[in-house]
């Protein structure tokens, strides 16, 4: 079980960093987040769980788990930030989104008008 204890955190640290990175990426327009990332992050929380669950005892019983422990922990951390700034940037999207939508209507009524006295 130990052995393969450090291999799954660490393997979940290999795939958290990825999609930390690609929400980055997200953030600068040079890629996009959707939900495909967000699900993979989730499944990524939920491997950890039990892990994070029993890190007190994990850091105790197997020192070797500790340095990956606190990785996950600072990766959290910067997930966190990451994540906050990627819903802020959804959301001026969908409000720029929103404005343009208003000017379609507008300029449909508008030839709607001039249909109108034709």
């Amino acid at each position: 079980m130990g052995d393969s204890v450090l291999k799954r955190v660490s393997a979940v640290n290999q795939r958290v960093s990825a999609l930390l990175n690609e929400a980055r990426l997200a953030l600068r327009g040079e890629c996009t987040f959707s939900v495909t990332q967000v699900r993979a992050l989730s499944a990524q929380l939920t491997e950890m769980a039990p892990v994070c669950a029993d890190a007190p005892n994990l850091r105790v019983m197997r020192p070797e788990l500790e340095d990956e422990l606190d990785l996950y922990k600072s990766q959290l951390d910067h997930l966190n930030t990451t994540l906050q700034q990627v819903h802020v940037m959804l959301l001026a999207q969908r409000a720029n989104l929103e404005a343009h939508r208003a000017q379609l209507v507008a300029v449909g009524h508008w030839a709607d008008a001039v249909q109108g006295t034709r």
